[in-house]
């Protein structure tokens, strides 16, 4: 029997709470990566939003204008155009921020179908390790596969940016 067969046929009897448990995770993305620079150098260009708007998106995409309230209820709002020519905008508010170590905010697509009344939560973390700084991006409570799967694709080209950004 296929894996994929034998884990729907288990997903299908799992408890209710066990399958939304289940369901979330397929809904999350989680990156890990090392960069060459310091925690606190790190930090500010997530932060700092004149240091966000010179390495925040994929690479394909142009960022028309990042506003960014970088305090625990403050707002973001990205205006960007895709590589297609397509204007899209996505806000989110600032929920936590532990200097040089922690950001959380939410994330959520304007104009778009699958996000209207659909809020995920983004959470950086990051460590020492040597000699740079050991970044966690988690990504939760995604609509669907296809937009985990896209947004896995475009946060591993954001962070490239990143680590050439601090690495200068």
């Amino acid at each position: 029997m296929k894996v994929a067969a034998r884990l729907s046929r288990q997903r299908k009897s799992l408890p209710k709470e066990r399958k939304y448990m289940a369901q979330t995770k397929d809904l999350s993305l989680e990156i890990k990566r090392f960069i060459k620079a310091p925690r606190d150098r790190v930090y500010a260009a997530w932060t700092d939003p004149e240091q966000l708007r010179q390495w925040f998106g994929p690479e394909k995409v142009q960022t028309r204008d990042l506003v960014a309230d970088v305090r625990i209820g403050g707002t973001f709002r990205w205006d960007l155009t895709n590589p297609e020519g397509e204007k899209m905008t996505c806000r989110g508010e600032y929920r936590e921020l532990q200097p040089d170590r922690k950001i959380v905010f939410t994330w959520q697509w304007q104009d778009d179908e699958d996000w209207e009344s659909h809020s995920s939560v983004v959470t950086v973390e990051l460590t020492d390790a040597g000699g740079g700084t050991e970044l966690r991006l988690i990504h939760e409570q995604l609509p669907n596969v296809q937009s985990r799967d896209g947004h896995t694709g475009g946060w591993n080209s954001a962070l490239d940016k990143l680590e050439k950004f601090v690495g200068k």
